[in-house]
């Protein structure tokens, strides 16, 4: 095995013990959010889920990516951050509590002042730990960094089943997400004191090198979220919350792979790639073995979804959210093609090109900012879908010509890498399509058994088919448990 794989599997493994616990969490979070909640409920938290993820962006200012990608960072230089993180925090504050007033009244939406007005108080405390945070990826130690993470999120999360008994659901949604990104900051701040702590110091140009950089990098991610979230933000602007509710659900459920699976190798593979980033045989490896497992990880679930996502929707939301149903299957396409786009920001910024990346994703909001802008103006969900379907595929085709000219990348060699898992995919999806019709002369569709037995043998038959295509890999895994036994 390369060191580059090597750096990869040991990041990856506890890095995805502590994502499958969090995810677990967070989808038992999402069904009961979901059961309390109405349609239009639903699409506040979609509303206040975009107003949080431009804060945070905002926090970070792009230098957090600046410090892993850089050898060393003096600590003089790490201080100055610190504090500057801490300003920013204290501005946001501020600022969301001016303005949200403003953010409502885009949305038509007045009840959503006091929700942003409580989530303004999570950044007088999150940014005591960021830059720890950053530090602890920049030295590899996943394992602490999961153990801190599933942590807060388990107290968010009993915090929020607490509260939804006792207060509006809105409301418990909004402390849960308090709870949870102050904790982190906190934990992070006392768990790295050993080894760094601030000083009271303020030197403006021991940062100057990580100006460009980090500049790059924020205009990078605010264009990217603003193409991202502007589905969301016109959807809730111009056809409604109960609209957006619909969507939102969809959205959210497509993109646990993004937001749960990949990070689990992306949040890895950038400061190896950053270790390695003038070695391009070394960066094409680690990159074609990232896309291939998390094409193996994502790509059934995705695919499968599409088979089964009226019983999903059923059984787990209720009746009431069958609507979203259509949607789920379209933007099933769009979850599979972020889940191949995600990858290619950890080589972008590895190679020190935060610049390339903040042109591609202006040019990307650009073609998708006028593409949805007309597509709401339909008031049809499924155009806005489909869109979005477009603009990815676009994307996805700009992104792959993108590595080329970076690292060499060959079209022929990364569809190879991709066609085992989506052959794979696709068998196991048709099983459980199969399955869920059989099942459902034997049990009505509002029965969790249909969804049961349809996911169950297709999950089966997946594994089967993966040992039978790596037994390599559950060689290792048999191995490592008889020897974990023996001790």
């Amino acid at each position: 095995m390369s060191a580059i794989r090597s750096q990869l599997h040991k990041g990856v493994k506890w890095t995805g013990i502590s994502t499958l616990l969090i995810t677990a969490i967070q989808i038992i979070q999402f069904a009961l959010l979901g059961k309390q909640m109405s349609l239009s409920e639903f699409g506040l938290v979609g509303m206040i889920t975009t107003i949080v993820v431009f804060a945070q962006i905002l926090l970070d200012l792009g230098f957090g990516s600046a410090v892993i990608q850089k050898d060393s960072v003096s600590t003089r230089a790490l201080s100055t951050l610190f504090w500057l993180n801490v300003v920013v925090g204290i501005g946001l504050f501020v600022l969301l509590l001016l303005t949200s007033p403003l953010l409502a009244l885009y949305f038509h939406r007045p009840e959503l002042i006091e929700p942003i007005r409580i989530l303004a108080l999570m950044f007088l405390v999150a940014p005591v730990g960021q830059q720890c945070q950053y530090l602890l990826q920049k030295e590899l130690r996943f394992n602490l960094l999961g153990v801190i993470e599933v942590g807060a999120t388990f107290l968010s999360f009993m915090t929020l089943v607490i509260l939804l008994f006792t207060i509006s659901p809105i409301y418990a949604y909004v402390i849960s997400q308090v709870v949870l990104n102050s904790v982190k900051g906190i934990l992070y701040f006392v768990c790295y004191q050993k080894k760094w702590r601030p000083m009271f110091v303020f030197d403006w140009s021991e940062c100057k090198e990580y100006i460009p950089f980090g500049a790059f990098q924020l205009a990078s991610r605010l264009v990217n979220r603003i193409g991202s979230n502007m589905d969301v933000i016109l959807i809730g602007r111009f056809m409604g919350a109960e609209a957006l509710g619909i969507y939102n659900l969809a959205y959210q459920i497509v993109t646990i792979p993004v937001l749960k699976i990949n990070p689990i190798v992306t949040r890895v593979a950038f400061p190896v790639f950053s270790k390695n980033n003038q070695d391009h045989a070394a960066l094409n490896d680690g990159f074609l073995h990232m896309t291939k497992l998390l094409s193996l990880v994502s790509f059934p679930i995705l695919m499968g979804l599409t088979a089964v996502s009226n019983i999903f929707i059923l059984t787990i939301f209720g009746q009431k959210w069958l609507e979203a149903v259509p949607i789920l299957q379209i933007m099933a396409v769009v979850g599979i093609l972020r889940v191949l786009m995600n990858p290619n920001g950890s080589i972008i910024l590895a190679k020190g090109k935060a610049n390339i990346a903040f042109y591609w994703d202006a040019g990307v909001l650009l073609l998708y900012g006028v593409s949805i802008s007309l597509a709401v103006m339909t008031n049809r969900l499924e155009v806005v879908a489909w869109t979005y379907v477009l603009v990815s595929i676009v994307n996805f085709l700009v992104g792959r010509w993108l590595l080329t000219w970076l690292i060499q990348l060959r079209f022929r060699q990364y569809l190879r890498t991709i066609a085992v898992p989506f052959q794979l995919s696709l068998l196991i999806t048709v099983i459980a399509y199969f399955m869920k019709e059989l099942s459902s002369f034997y049990f009505p569709l509002t029965s969790i058994w249909p969804l049961v037995i349809s996911v169950s043998i297709s999950a089966g038959v997946y594994i089967l088919l993966l040992y039978k295509m790596y037994p390599h890999f559950f060689a290792k895994i048999i191995k490592k448990t008889k020897r974990g036994q023996s001790l």
